[in-house]
Formats: C-alpha cells, sequence, structure tokens
C-alpha cells in the first residue's frame, strides 16, 4: 500500500484507516451520530477535492482539521446557535415578555418586569467599583482579565468585585425594596441558627 493518496484506490485506504478514529473524535464533539457520519464523510471528500498528496501520517491531522472546520460551521449555522439572541439591556424588558411559554401571561410579564426592576434598582445600589466591575463584565462582555486591565486593579479583585455584586444582585432581586431586604434579612439569618 502507498503512503500517498494519489489514486481513488489510496484514499479508500486512508478511509478505511482514518474513519473510525474521525468519527470517534466527531462523535464526542457533537454528540450526535449522524452528525458525525456528515462530518466525517465531507472530510473525506474535501480531502479528495483538495487533491493534496499527502503521506499517510499527515492525512490524520489535516482530515482532523477538516472535520473541526466543519464542526463549527455546523455549530455556528446550526438550529442551537440560531435560537441564542443577543439582547441589549435596555431591550431586555420588551424582549423577556416574548421568550418562552408563560410569554402570553399578564403574571409572568409582569414579574418578569418587577425583576428587571429590581435588577435595575440593585445595580444603582453597589458600591462604585463593585458596579463598574459588574457592568463591563456582564453587559460589556470582557474578561476578568480586560476589566482588571480597564480598571486598573488585579485580576483577583475583580473576581470579588464580581462575586459581591453577583450575591447582592441576586438576594436584592428577591425583595420588592431594599428596606424590605434589610428588614427581612436579619430574621431569615436568626433562622438559620
Amino acid at each position: 500500500m502507498s503512503d500517498r493518496a494519489d489514486s481513488p484506490g489510496d484514499l479508500a485506504a486512508a478511509f478505511a484507516h482514518w474513519r473510525p478514529k474521525l468519527l470517534r473524535a466527531l462523535f464526542r464533539r457533537l454528540g450526535n451520530r449522524d452528525d458525525a457520519e456528515d462530518l466525517a464523510q465531507e472530510s473525506f471528500v474535501r480531502l479528495a477535492a483538495a487533491g493534496k498528496t499527502l503521506p499517510l501520517d499527515e492525512q490524520g491531522p489535516y482530515l482532523q482539521r477538516i472535520a473541526r472546520n466543519l464542526s463549527h460551521d455546523l455549530w455556528r449555522n446550526g438550529p442551537a446557535r440560531q435560537q441564542v439572541e443577543l439582547v441589549p439591556f435596555d431591550d431586555c424588558e420588551t424582549q423577556a415578555a416574548d421568550v418562552g411559554s408563560d410569554a402570553d401571561c399578564p403574571c409572568a410579564r409582569t414579574e418578569q418586569r418587577q425583576r428587571l426592576e429590581r435588577l435595575r434598582q440593585a445595580l444603582d445600589e453597589l458600591p462604585e467599583r463593585q458596579r463598574e466591575a459588574f457592568v463591563l463584565h456582564r453587559f460589556d462582555g470582557l474578561t476578568q482579565d480586560e476589566v482588571a486591565e480597564r480598571m486598573d486593579i488585579s485580576r483577583r479583585m475583580v473576581v470579588k468585585h464580581l462575586a459581591r455584586a453577583f450575591a447582592y444582585c441576586e438576594i436584592r432581586v428577591q425583595y420588592a425594596s431594599l428596606e424590605q431586604m434589610q428588614r427581612l434579612r436579619p430574621r431569615a439569618a436568626a433562622d438559620d441558627s
């Protein structure tokens, strides 16, 4: 057997040799046997179409790169990706009412609006540095390292600011007002002990 895929017979040999490994890798990545089969087949089609004459030991990495690119394309153009919709924070209230099966329920919409309003209030109540870190990370999409650089603080401090901001917002969204939270929270702490 030749080490190169110059002829249809050599391509068949490459297919027999690399297909099981490629299928396993694609199945682990995609979690779907049918998609893995399709992408493996397409990988070999593209190898053949490229007209490259690669030694057998170089065909594997080349096929894996093709398969990885195809799986990225599949995800990028697939229904799971198309269902993800990024909504600006200002439009959250309007868009949140349209999402899910409870969208037509006035109670669910009202509850969602109240939670969003409490979140807005919670953000206003945060200390300035915590709020800045939270907004940069959650709404502007910066990584923790980028937030640290932007705020001129250590990454560890960013993590601390974010943890405190998340904890406060999570608790604060449960209460109608800051006063209610302050009144009821000590009672809850006393019940825990």
